[in-house]
């Protein structure tokens, strides 16, 4: 799960940092990007497709309603400890290299707004890369400290972005993209790895893609912000977001008094 999630974060930082780059400062600036990237899916197609299968063969195979079945997902611990954490993966995320450049756009200017997206995309998720280790090393069967200081980060992460939004100051901004990114990097693969404990063998593959699309809710965060900034300021918006987040870390307190039934399937 680390390794996944460590892959993932990467695409994400380089890929966006290249292609913002590209696109302020290469020819073919609507093309290039785009065309770099299917360059790159093309040799992925066929390594992928000579991956060896993990799964033993010759399992009974029931209907495809019953495949799409995850009994893991019924869990009290997944719904209370999990998934009010989720969103925040993104949500940290999309506030560190979409909200805040917007905010940055007229201090930076035309000419560089493009790769100033790129460059707080690349602080947000370099620092969301390097800190999950930490994550690894936090974690503990029984335990949801992994998990606790990855929502303290997210709750810094907001106040933070409370004052880079009021500000303004790009060194204030860099500073709370970084911290955004811990947010993110923390309750990423802690959220993983509880994922893992909780499903058994036949269920980690459908309980992670329940965890992922949790967590892409988070990327509603920019627009739902730019809605309700017309009769409000940012500041107060991520003030609120630090105490939605103290919120749910009240609730995964709640879900921790009911442990996991099941041992960890896959390590």
């Amino acid at each position: 799960m680390r390794r996944a999630s460590l892959s993932l974060t990467a695409g994400f930082a380089l890929g966006a940092a290249v292609a913002a780059t590209l696109a302020q400062f290469a020819p073919l600036q609507t093309v290039l990007p785009y065309l770099i990237n299917i360059v790159i899916c093309i040799p992925t197609v066929f390594l992928v497709a000579g991956a060896p299968e993990t799964r033993e063969t010759g399992r009974h195979v029931g209907s495809l309603w019953s495949d799409l079945k995850i009994p893991a997902a019924k869990q009290h611990r997944f719904w209370f400890v999990v998934a009010p954490s989720a969103p925040w993966v993104f949500g940290c995320a999309a506030s560190g290299y979409a909200i805040l450049p917007a905010l940055m756009a007229e201090v930076v200017g035309p000419d560089y707004g493009i790769a100033f997206s790129g460059l707080l995309c690349l602080v947000c998720l370099t620092f969301g890369f390097f800190i999950q280790p930490l994550g690894k090393r936090l974690d503990r069967d029984g335990s949801i400290r992994s998990l606790v200081v990855g929502m303290i980060a997210v709750v810094v992460g907001m106040l933070s972005a409370v004052f880079a939004s009021a500000t303004l100051s790009l060194p204030v901004v860099l500073v709370s993209a970084a911290v955004l990114g811990c947010g993110y990097g923390l309750v990423l693969v802690s959220g993983l790895q509880e994922v893992q404990r909780i499903a058994r063998v036949d269920d980690l593959a459908g309980l992670t893609a329940v965890f992922y699309s949790l967590t892409y809710i988070g990327f509603f965060v920019p627009m739902v912000l730019a809605v309700i900034s017309e009769v409000t300021t940012y500041p107060w918006l991520f003030l609120s977001g630090a105490v939605i987040a103290v919120v749910c870390l009240g609730i995964m307190a709640y879900g921790k008094r009911h442990e996991v039934r099941e041992l960890p399937a896959r390590r």
